[in-house]
This record gives C-alpha cells, structure tokens and sequence, in this order.
C-alpha cells in the first residue's frame, strides 16, 4: 500500500507519465486507480463533479491490466491502466446517459461510444462519469439529476464551465489525469479555461462519436458542429489521446504531431484581443498578448489579426442552433423538470419572427444591443428550405474565412476562449453573449484548444466601462473579485491542422509552466 505522499505524488502525474511509469515497473494501475478513487471520494462532496461513479469496475479492470503487465510478452496500449473519466453524455455499457434528464436515468447504454471503445482498446481504465450541463445547453453545469458542479478554485461561488463542467473540474482537482468532452459551441474549452487546465476541440469527424438516442433538441445542421475530445492537464496527454482517439483515416491523411519536430520556428500567427462586439476581460486580453510574445520568442513570427465579419459568425450559429425550435427542446426533456438556464433557451427558441422583432426592437432601445441585435433577430424554428440556406452560407463563409488567413498570411490563430474568467454560478442567466469566443470555430468546423496560461490579477477584476447593456455588465459582474483565477488563451488552425495547434499549445505550456501564475496542477500542490 502506497503511503500517502507517495499518493499524492501519482496524482500530480500525466496518462502518458503514469502509462510509461506502468510499463517499466515503477508503479502499479491499481496504485494509480486507488489513489484517483481516494482523490475523487475527498473532493467530490464539494465539487459534485463526478456523477457516476465507476469504482468497483475500476478496481477490478486494474487488477487485471496489472497480470497482463507482469507478463513479458503482453502488448500493452498506450494507455494501458491508466485512469480516466469521460462526459455523462457520453455512452459507457451498463450506465446511463441521461444528459440531466431524470426520465432518462434508468436506460442503460448497451454500447460504448466509439469514442469511449478507443480509449478502452487503448487500455485505459474508466473510474467514473462526469457532470454535465443539462442537454449540454449552457456555460454552466446543473441539472435535476446530479445537480450543480462547483469550480476546484472557488467551489462556493464560481462555475466550472460547462457543458463538460464536471470533467473540468476532476481534471483540474487531481481526480483523473485525462477526461473526456464534447463541444458545439465552447464546452471543452470554456471549462478548460474556468478550471485551469488545457482541452482540445478537434475538426468534426476527426473523432468517431455515436449519435444520442433521444436526443432531438438540434437539427442535424447544427449537430455538424459538435466534436469530441479531450481534456488534461498537460498537452502531452492531449497529443497521445488525439493519436488514440482519431480515425486511422485522419491520422493517415493528417497526423497529429508535426512532422520531424514540434518546433513552430517560422509559423506564421495572427492574434486577436477583441472581436469588436464585446471585448474580454483585461486579464484575458494580457494573457492573449503575453502568449503572442511567448510564441514569438519561440521564432513564430507573430502578427494581429482582423477578424473577418464576427457579426456573421454569431448571428449564423445562433440561427443554426436553434433550428430546431422550442419543439425540439420539448422532445428530448420530455415533460421533465427544465433547470432555469434550460428554461431560458426555452423561451428563446420558441420566439415567432413577428415576437422576435418586437423583442429585438424593445431591446434595442433599452440599450440591450448584444441581445437585441446579434441573438434575438436570429433565434426560433426554421424550414427544410432555410436551413439549406444556412448550410449554403456557413459553407461558403468558411471557404471566405481560410482565404482571409491566406491573405492576412497566418497560418495559426490565438485568440481569448471567453469573456470573462469563471463565472459566479447562475450568472449565464444574465450573459447572453459570452461563448461568442469559442462558437466561432465551431461554426468554422476548425480544430481549437485552449490552454492554461495565468491567472487574473488584483488590478484587473474592474477595468471595463460603464454600460447599459445587460451582457456587458453580468461580465463586469463576473471579473469583480476574479483575482486569482485562472486564464486561458485559445488556439485554433484550419481543418484537420490539430498538429498546427497542439504544437502552439505545447511552446506556450513550456514557455509558462515555470511562471508563478501558471494554473495548471496548481490547485495540487
């Protein structure tokens, strides 16, 4: 039996260090498992971060993948005994995915999803599920089935993201070394970046995911967005688990690590601070600007970059995303209790084009000009006929959008993740704007990741001007007493380039893993 700093040592581990530390002997899986079961048992009564617990199974798939390592010539996965955690969402065999609605809790999925078989063909060791947002539709993680996760920084009061909140918060508390999410308009990143830890959303179809049963609140349209990927506290981890987790194909036609070496000598990056609409939080615009010089120092050659039209970008997905109305909502909750941010889209979706210019108007002249005119006038049911011409036109402005980055010749781009560092808990019912970051590149069907870099500053928690815009003054509510959180920058390439962005993401974790304010494992120390 380990002794108890030796535990704490192994939770301060990556899955590529455990799984190579398992292989030559140094450690076992079941010292590994035990201690992550022991890490989630004392912080999951504050965090509420692991919904279904997978303990026993554990203990006994550990005991097993130890005998296959005693033996010389067994051939071992990359990630063989190593333990992880994956989205409630998610399928596992014999346990529900109920996407917080309680009529769904006792269906048991029959199958893994594919994405779940990888990572069990690759012999890691699933240790629980995680907590989740309901219908995955919000910044938040709450839901009437599991209830709220808290943020390993400040449990009480702030949000772990959502809607991959709860693997946010088990990752960055030492409970799983690798965790993972899903994401259609920031849920892995936007956690991430409220926990401190680093995620990757990967070009869709990079990853095999299952299709939900009885899920129905997108329209296929919209769903094209989503991805499945990982979540650790170090890009190493995030590198193996893509090698894992994508098709032979991709991998074939477009490996994950760069070719020769990861240096970005001469890669050419565009930044940006603001999109124009709202801009971020002073401590995320630093953090943009610092990684910037990071990576120039690193002999990327670094130069801004314009964003083209981020008015088409939030006014199109937020189009496609409620496509399917508030019908759709209605059909997956099925008469169940609705959390209030869930009730809040609700309502939202199920707006008619004659109450949508009312609304919209109304709140143009109350000065509410995020709502009023980049959501509202874009939300609520459309035709067969209007949702090809959405596909039409995201087709075409992602095409304008490589061609932009062509001329503005970048190849990479490092942008913020979010408007604010972690939200109080129910704040995203004040914020109607703050995934605008991170859904542009779920609209653009690019690969983007973020990765943890600083931590908010006293002076930075109350430098934005007065407004009268609700948005804006629920994000100046969110930076106040914000000091000491963690921040991200986010990272994003053109399709099937997750090697361009691991590779950034990689040079900024070396260039501030040494830094005072590096967040990343901090809360284990």
């Amino acid at each position: 039996m380990l002794a108890a700093i030796e535990k704490n040592e192994l939770l301060r581990l990556g899955a590529a260090e455990m799984a190579r530390g398992i292989r030559e002997g140094r450690w076992s899986s079941q010292d590994l498992v035990e201690a992550h079961i022991e890490r989630i048992m004392g912080v999951n009564p504050t965090l509420n971060a692991i919904a279904i617990p997978l303990f026993e199974e554990a203990r006994r798939a550990a005991k097993e993948a130890d005998l296959q390592a005693a033996q010389a010539s067994a051939e071992l996965g990359p990630l063989h005994g190593v333990p992880v955690t994956i989205k409630e969402s998610l399928d596992v065999a014999g346990t529900p995915s109920t996407w917080g609605l309680p009529h769904r809790q006792g269906k048991l999925s029959q199958a893994d999803d594919p994405s779940v078989a990888r990572l069990k063909q690759a012999g890691a060791i699933i240790i629980g599920k995680s907590n989740i947002m309901q219908l995955l539709m919000g910044c938040e993680s709450v839901n009437p089935v599991y209830g709220r996760v808290r943020n390993p920084w400040r449990p009480e009061e702030r949000s772990s993201g959502g809607s991959s909140g709860g693997e946010a918060a088990i990752v960055a508390a030492g409970g799983s070394p690798l965790g993972l999410g899903t994401d259609v308009g920031g849920s892995i990143r936007t956690p991430a970046h409220f926990c401190g830890i680093h995620g990757l959303k990967p070009t869709p179809g990079r990853v095999p995911s299952g299709k939900p049963q009885g899920i129905v609140h997108l329209v296929p349209e919209a769903a094209m967005m989503a991805s499945t990927g990982p979540m650790a506290r170090r890009v190493e981890d995030l590198m193996l688990a893509m090698e894992i987790l994508s098709t032979p194909e991709s991998l074939k036609q477009a490996p994950i690590r760069l070719s020769g070496s990861s240096s970005i000598q001469g890669l050419r990056i565009g930044f940006y601070t603001t999109d124009g609409i709202a801009a971020p939080s002073a401590a995320i615009q630093r953090a943009v600007r610092e990684a910037s010089e990071a990576l120039a120092q690193c002999g990327a050659i670094v130069k801004p970059f314009v964003l083209p039209e981020p008015e088409f970008i939030l006014h199109q997905f937020y189009a496609l995303m409620s496509a399917a109305g508030s019908s759709g909502i209605e059909r997956s909750v099925n008469g169940d209790e609705m959390t209030k941010q869930l009730t809040g889209v609700h309502r939202s979706f199920s707006l008619t084009k004659g109450k949508k210019w009312i609304i919209s108007g109304i709140l143009r002249l109350l000065g509410q000009n995020i709502a009023g005119h980049h959501i509202v006038p874009n939300l609520g049911t459309k035709t067969e006929d209007e949702r090809r011409e959405l596909t039409r036109k995201r087709e075409q402005y992602q095409q304008r959008f490589l061609q932009e980055m062509e001329r503005q010749q970048v190849d990479v781009l490092l942008a913020p993740p979010f408007l604010t560092p972690s939200i109080q808990h129910d704040q995203s019912l004040q914020m109607s704007y703050e995934g605008s970051y991170a859904l542009t590149f779920n609209y653009l069907g690019m690969p983007a990741g973020v990765v943890s870099t600083t931590r908010v500053r006293p002076e930075e928690t109350s430098n934005r001007s007065r407004s009268s815009d609700k948005s804006v003054q629920a994000a100046a509510k969110a930076d106040e007493h914000s000091s000491g959180l963690p921040v991200g920058v986010q990272v994003a390439a053109p399709p099937w380039r997750e090697d361009l962005v691991l590779a950034v993401m990689a040079c900024l974790e070396e260039q501030f893993k040494h830094t005072k304010e590096y967040p990343s494992g901090a809360i284990l120390l």
